[in-house]
């Protein structure tokens, strides 16, 4: 019988997240040269490549996507194990960053399980754009974050559609007036891309440093504005008619190994975004006119 040590499977599952042998060595705490060996007799183990190339990034083939569900069980069923057999709660604090769409949506419920699940720790949250996320992760200042992943190299773990959003009434206006936050930002620059090719009429008539103030001028009547459908409300809309728009990459970025505590909020925080990409996927697979199709 083959037998998986953990400290492989804990490697494995950082270089799987990561897309790199390089960045997975930072968090596991290892050499790059380390890490390539233990994948290497990893994969000597499981008996197929568990990794392909694309560029300069490590995709996981068939059997490294298999292997992933497994290597993340035993590693959550290792950790709960050692916490039992030491009696010893997991302690704070985690400081942690995210972009303010995630903050407002998705992540109350994982907080609040969190500080359910484990009183002794204080969780810090830094909500801020990406741009301003970065450094703090860099610096130390955040154990980890989720930020946009446009343009800065990391590793993406879910992608959102951006939409319009709106008034449908706003939207029927020549020039199209847009909200927008001050730049940099990859959401003004698509919105702003998409209207050109397409030959549309607008004008900015607001700039904004934070997305309570894009928000204020949607729900206003006084704009429209490109985010991700994490912003509709009962006073903003989906809108319908506009040039289409690509997707924003999101990334959970982890730039240092993560103490228990953190590893913990970070895991949890992982599968949120996993859960998020399997039912927009479910979603997208259903059937366009499902009644119909039951008469056919």
């Amino acid at each position: 019988m083959r037998h998986f040590p953990v400290d492989l499977l804990a490697t494995f599952v950082a270089t799987g997240e990561q897309g790199s042998m390089a960045k997975a060595a930072r968090t596991v705490g290892l050499t790059p040269s380390a890490v390539s060996l233990q994948m290497t007799r990893l994969a000597a183990l499981v008996g197929r490549p568990l990794f392909r190339k694309r560029g300069r990034d490590l995709l996981l083939t068939v059997a490294g996507e298999a292997l992933l569900a497994h290597a993340r069980a035993v590693l959550e069923a290792s950790e709960r194990a050692a916490l039992a057999m030491s009696r010893e709660r997991l302690e704070g604090p985690v400081r942690f960053g995210t972009v303010q769409d995630l903050a407002d949506s998705l992540l109350p419920r994982a907080l609040s399980d969190f500080s359910r699940r484990h009183p002794g720790v204080a969780v810090e949250v830094q909500v801020a754009r990406s741009a301003e996320l970065l450094p703090l992760l860099r610096s130390g200042d955040l154990d980890f974050g989720v930020l946009f992943a446009a343009g800065r190299g990391l590793r993406e773990m879910h992608r959102e559609p951006m939409v319009w959003l709106g008034h449908p009434h706003v939207a029927r206006r020549s020039p199209l007036p847009l909200a927008m936050l001050d730049p940099p930002c990859a959401y003004g620059d698509a919105a702003l891309e998409a209207l050109r090719r397409e030959g549309r009429p607008f004008e900015v008539v607001l700039r904004t440093p934070s997305l309570l103030g894009l928000r204020a001028a949607l729900e206003a009547r006084f704009a429209i504005g490109c985010r991700t459908a994490l912003m509709k409300s009962a006073a903003i809309e989906v809108l319908d008619g506009l040039p289409a728009l690509p997707h924003m990459p999101f990334a959970l970025h982890i730039p240092r190994p993560l103490a228990p505590a953190a590893r913990k909020l970070c895991s949890m925080v992982r599968d949120l975004l996993v859960a998020r990409r399997v039912a927009r996927r479910e979603w997208q697979d259903r059937p366009a006119n499902p009644a119909k199709t039951q008469r056919v």
